[in-house]
């Protein structure tokens, strides 16, 4: 019951869902109807056939953390440019849609949080407008995928700062290395420190260019 009510919660933010008074299997086929067609519309990728398919011949797939995750992946890129996602879809999905489509879902499924669906969705829009093809795409999402999520709100220290040392008043050392391990940042040199003790020391990471994406999305 539990699982049910946060879904609704979730759905009732952008999704239509006035008309669903009681929480059963209809609520979840309403809101994977409207969902569906959104992403269909939205993102121009067939997820939405492939996603019905896999639900009709296999109840299992088709459980909360999927839907959730779908509907944040909508959040993310619902404001994209149609145009620019025309082309980018006849550039880089066009005869292998199955495929982009099935990997989207199966990135979805391996997230281990679901805010990190917003992320993808939102690196979909950015990689559209910046004319990125689908493999870089995939390849940020994958350093999504492997990073801490709550280590990425770090990345806005940089937003103020060109470099930071790994030792430093801001942000953990573990983090900073966490970051750095997951392809986020570069190193600039070593800074051997200051006459005060709690002086800045240590390794200089900067932003790599896929730390500056990630940061230009979160900060957007």
């Amino acid at each position: 019951m539990y699982k049910l009510e946060m879904l609704k919660r979730e759905a009732e933010e952008i999704l239509d869902t006035s008309s669903l008074k009681e929480q059963n299997i209809d609520l979840l086929n309403e809101i994977v109807g409207q969902l569906l067609q959104k992403l269909d519309l939205c993102a121009g990728i067939p997820i939405v056939n492939i996603f019905s398919t896999i639900h009709k011949v296999g109840k299992s797939f088709f459980d909360y953390k999927i839907i959730i995750r779908l509907m944040k992946f909508y959040t993310g890129c619902r404001d994209i440019d149609q145009e620019k996602r025309d082309m980018f879809c006849k550039q880089n999905v066009y005869g292998k849609e199955e495929k982009v489509g099935y990997s989207i879902l199966q990135l979805l499924d391996r997230l281990d949080a679901d805010e990190k669906a917003i992320l993808i969705g939102k690196l979909y829009v950015y990689c559209v407008e910046n004319e990125y093809d689908i493999s870089s795409y995939f390849r940020i999402c994958r350093i999504v995928e492997k990073c801490y999520f709550d280590d990425l709100e770090f990345l806005s220290h940089w937003k103020e700062h060109e470099t930071i040392c790994s030792l430093n008043k801001l942000i953990p050392q573990e983090i900073m290395e966490s970051l750095f391990s997951g392809g986020l940042l570069a190193e600039c040199g070593i800074d051997g420190g200051g006459f005060k003790e709690d002086d800045d020391a240590g390794t200089i990471y900067a932003l790599n260019k896929y730390g500056e994406i990630l940061l230009s999305i979160i900060t957007e």
